[in-house]
Protein backbone atom coordinates (compact mmCIF):
# COMPACT_ATOMS: atom_id res chain seq x y z
CA UNK A 1 0.00 0.00 0.00
CA UNK A 2 1.44 3.23 -0.76
CA UNK A 3 1.92 6.26 1.48
CA UNK A 4 -1.79 7.90 2.38
CA UNK A 5 -1.25 11.49 0.93
CA UNK A 6 -3.03 13.07 3.93
CA UNK A 7 -0.44 11.99 6.60
CA UNK A 8 1.77 14.59 6.26
CA UNK A 9 -0.82 17.02 7.03
CA UNK A 10 -2.93 15.16 9.89
CA UNK A 11 0.74 15.11 11.56
CA UNK A 12 1.31 18.63 10.75
CA UNK A 13 -2.11 19.92 11.97
CA UNK A 14 -1.92 17.69 15.11
CA UNK A 15 1.76 18.75 15.70
CA UNK A 16 1.27 22.82 15.53
CA UNK A 17 -2.11 21.92 17.95
CA UNK A 18 -0.33 20.23 20.46
CA UNK A 19 2.36 22.71 20.63
CA UNK A 20 -0.08 25.90 20.44
CA UNK A 21 -1.80 24.19 23.49
CA UNK A 22 1.46 24.73 25.38
CA UNK A 23 2.94 27.70 24.56
CA UNK A 24 1.89 29.51 27.82
CA UNK A 25 1.01 33.09 26.81
CA UNK A 26 4.30 33.21 23.95
CA UNK A 27 3.17 33.73 20.33
CA UNK A 28 3.79 30.28 18.19
CA UNK A 29 4.27 30.43 14.55
CA UNK A 30 4.13 27.73 12.49
CA UNK A 31 6.89 27.52 9.83
CA UNK A 32 5.40 28.84 6.62
CA UNK A 33 3.07 30.69 8.36
CA UNK A 34 2.86 34.67 7.38
CA UNK A 35 4.24 36.76 10.34
CA UNK A 36 5.06 40.06 11.77
CA UNK A 37 7.59 39.73 14.37
CA UNK A 38 7.69 43.58 14.40
CA UNK A 39 5.59 43.38 17.64
CA UNK A 40 6.77 39.78 19.26
CA UNK A 41 9.91 40.22 21.52
CA UNK A 42 9.57 37.18 22.75
CA UNK A 43 8.02 34.00 20.26
CA UNK A 44 8.32 30.39 19.49
CA UNK A 45 8.21 29.18 15.89
CA UNK A 46 7.54 25.54 15.19
CA UNK A 47 9.45 23.59 12.28
CA UNK A 48 9.17 20.27 11.25
CA UNK A 49 11.25 17.59 9.24
CA UNK A 50 9.89 14.65 7.68
CA UNK A 51 7.48 12.69 7.75
CA UNK A 52 9.62 10.18 6.69
CA UNK A 53 7.65 7.14 6.14
CA UNK A 54 8.59 3.40 5.78
CA UNK A 55 6.68 -0.02 4.98
CA UNK A 56 8.22 -2.34 7.59
CA UNK A 57 6.12 -4.89 6.66
CA UNK A 58 2.78 -5.25 4.94
CA UNK A 59 0.44 -2.63 5.98
CA UNK A 60 2.98 -1.64 8.54
CA UNK A 61 4.34 1.80 8.85
CA UNK A 62 6.97 3.60 11.04
CA UNK A 63 6.86 7.24 10.55
CA UNK A 64 9.60 9.06 11.96
CA UNK A 65 9.70 13.10 12.53
CA UNK A 66 12.16 15.64 13.94
CA UNK A 67 10.29 18.35 15.27
CA UNK A 68 12.31 21.83 15.63
CA UNK A 69 10.96 25.06 18.21
CA UNK A 70 13.07 28.15 17.27
CA UNK A 71 12.76 30.18 19.91
CA UNK A 72 13.65 33.92 20.27
CA UNK A 73 13.91 36.88 22.73
CA UNK A 74 14.67 40.43 22.53
CA UNK A 75 17.45 41.03 25.20
CA UNK A 76 17.38 43.42 28.01
CA UNK A 77 19.10 44.55 30.82
CA UNK A 78 16.86 43.54 33.41
CA UNK A 79 16.25 39.76 33.15
CA UNK A 80 18.75 38.46 31.12
CA UNK A 81 17.09 34.32 31.67
CA UNK A 82 14.05 35.42 29.18
CA UNK A 83 15.33 33.19 26.47
CA UNK A 84 16.11 30.03 28.84
CA UNK A 85 12.55 30.61 30.12
CA UNK A 86 11.20 30.24 26.50
CA UNK A 87 13.21 27.25 26.15
CA UNK A 88 11.89 25.39 29.40
CA UNK A 89 8.54 26.51 27.51
CA UNK A 90 9.63 24.86 24.52
CA UNK A 91 11.25 22.09 25.73
CA UNK A 92 8.56 20.94 28.52
CA UNK A 93 5.89 21.18 25.33
CA UNK A 94 8.02 18.31 24.00
CA UNK A 95 5.94 15.57 25.99
CA UNK A 96 6.26 12.03 25.38
CA UNK A 97 3.41 11.60 23.21
CA UNK A 98 1.71 13.16 20.86
CA UNK A 99 -1.83 12.25 19.56
CA UNK A 100 -2.30 12.08 15.86
CA UNK A 101 -6.13 12.87 14.39
CA UNK A 102 -7.10 13.73 10.72
CA UNK A 103 -7.89 17.15 11.24
CA UNK A 104 -8.62 19.71 8.28
CA UNK A 105 -11.52 19.92 6.10
CA UNK A 106 -11.06 18.04 3.33
CA UNK A 107 -12.41 14.68 2.14
CA UNK A 108 -11.38 11.86 4.72
CA UNK A 109 -10.94 14.41 7.52
CA UNK A 110 -13.31 13.51 10.08
CA UNK A 111 -10.92 14.57 13.41
CA UNK A 112 -10.45 10.73 14.60
CA UNK A 113 -7.24 9.29 16.21
CA UNK A 114 -5.12 8.46 13.68
CA UNK A 115 -1.85 7.00 15.88
CA UNK A 116 0.45 8.77 18.46
CA UNK A 117 4.02 9.85 17.88
CA UNK A 118 5.83 8.78 20.61
CA UNK A 119 9.49 10.61 21.70
CA UNK A 120 13.11 9.05 21.27
CA UNK A 121 14.51 9.21 24.49
CA UNK A 122 17.52 6.61 24.05
CA UNK A 123 20.92 7.55 25.35
CA UNK A 124 22.00 4.77 22.79
CA UNK A 125 20.60 6.03 19.74
CA UNK A 126 21.27 9.64 21.24
CA UNK A 127 17.88 10.92 20.59
CA UNK A 128 16.77 13.19 23.56
CA UNK A 129 14.95 16.85 23.45
CA UNK A 130 17.81 18.78 22.71
CA UNK A 131 18.06 22.90 23.35
CA UNK A 132 21.01 24.52 21.39
CA UNK A 133 21.91 27.92 22.29
CA UNK A 134 22.90 30.68 19.59
CA UNK A 135 23.32 33.62 21.64
CA UNK A 136 23.28 37.17 19.74
CA UNK A 137 22.50 36.15 16.13
CA UNK A 138 23.90 39.71 14.95
CA UNK A 139 25.54 42.34 16.92
CA UNK A 140 23.93 44.97 15.65
CA UNK A 141 20.40 43.64 16.59
CA UNK A 142 19.54 42.79 19.93
CA UNK A 143 18.04 39.16 19.29
CA UNK A 144 18.58 36.10 20.92
CA UNK A 145 17.73 32.99 19.60
CA UNK A 146 17.85 29.16 20.75
CA UNK A 147 16.44 25.93 19.36
CA UNK A 148 14.46 22.55 20.54
CA UNK A 149 14.43 19.94 18.93
CA UNK A 150 12.48 16.34 19.50
CA UNK A 151 12.75 13.16 17.71
CA UNK A 152 9.03 11.45 17.01
CA UNK A 153 7.93 7.99 15.70
CA UNK A 154 4.69 6.80 14.90
CA UNK A 155 4.33 3.30 14.41
CA UNK A 156 1.20 2.80 12.10
CA UNK A 157 -0.94 -1.09 11.12
CA UNK A 158 -3.80 -0.44 8.83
Amino acid sequence: MPVNKSWARWIKASVSKHFDDRREDLTLFIENQHRDTDEEKDFLELRMDGPRCHEVSKDQWKIRVEINILCQSVMNDTDYHIIDDIVGIAQSACTSCIPVYRYGNREGDDDTFVGALVRQDSSEHRDFVEANRFGQIDIRTKLLQAAVEGHYVMDLQL
